[in-house]
C-alpha cells in the first residue's frame, strides 16, 4: 500500500511539474498571414462529361500530402490492368464496385475500402446493373495528373463564407 501511494504521488507531482511548465509556456499566436490552404472547397476542376472532379491537391490543400477525386464510373466500365505509383485509396460512395487487385477480385458496395499499393496490378469494374460512385485518395500526390491530365476539365467555384448555417 505504501508504495502504490509513493507511486500516485510521484505520478501526480510530475504533471503538476508538467502543467505549471506548459502555464508558462508563451500561447501560440494568432496567424494574421493569408492562409496557404482553403478552409472549405468544392474542387478544384471538373470533368462532367467524364464523371470527374478533382476535389484536393495542391492548390487547396496548401501541401504534396495527397490528391482526392470524386469520379462516377458507368454502369459496365472495365478499366483494364494499371499500376498507380502511388497508394490508391478507393472508398464506394454508391453503387457497386469491383475491386481486383493483383488478380483477385472483390465486391465493394458504399462504406466499403479497396486499397491498392504502388506495384499491384488492379482493374476497375462495374456491373451493368447501375454507375458506382467513388472517392479515390492518392498519397504522395501526382496520380490524378498523370490519369486524368489530359482530359478537359473546368474549374469550379469557391465556397463562399458563410455567416450562418441557416439558409
Amino acid at each position: 500500500m505504501v508504495r502504490y501511494r509513493a507511486a500516485v504521488l510521484c505520478v501526480l507531482a510530475s504533471a503538476t511539474i508538467a502543467a505549471a511548465f506548459a502555464a508558462d509556456s508563451p500561447a501560440p499566436a494568432a496567424s494574421e498571414a493569408k492562409s496557404t490552404y482553403s478552409y472549405a472547397t468544392n474542387g478544384v476542376w471538373e470533368n462532367k462529361a467524364g464523371g470527374l472532379r478533382l476535389l484536393l491537391d495542391k492548390s487547396n490543400l496548401g501541401g504534396d500530402e495527397l490528391e482526392a477525386a470524386e469520379l462516377t464510373l458507368p454502369a459496365g466500365t472495365n478499366v483494364g490492368s494499371h499500376m498507380h505509383q502511388s497508394v490508391e485509396v478507393i472508398y464506394v460512395v454508391s453503387g457497386v464496385y469491383g475491386h481486383e487487385v493483383n488478380g483477385k477480385l472483390y465486391r465493394l458496395t458504399p462504406g466499403m475500402v479497396g486499397i491498392v499499393r504502388p506495384g499491384d496490378h488492379v482493374r476497375h469494374l462495374v456491373p451493368q446493373s447501375g454507375p458506382a460512385k467513388l472517392l479515390i485518395m492518392w498519397a504522395p500526390p501526382g496520380e490524378a495528373e498523370r490519369v486524368f491530365g489530359r482530359a478537359p476539365h473546368t474549374p469550379v467555384e469557391a465556397v463562399p463564407e458563410a455567416k450562418s448555417l441557416e439558409p
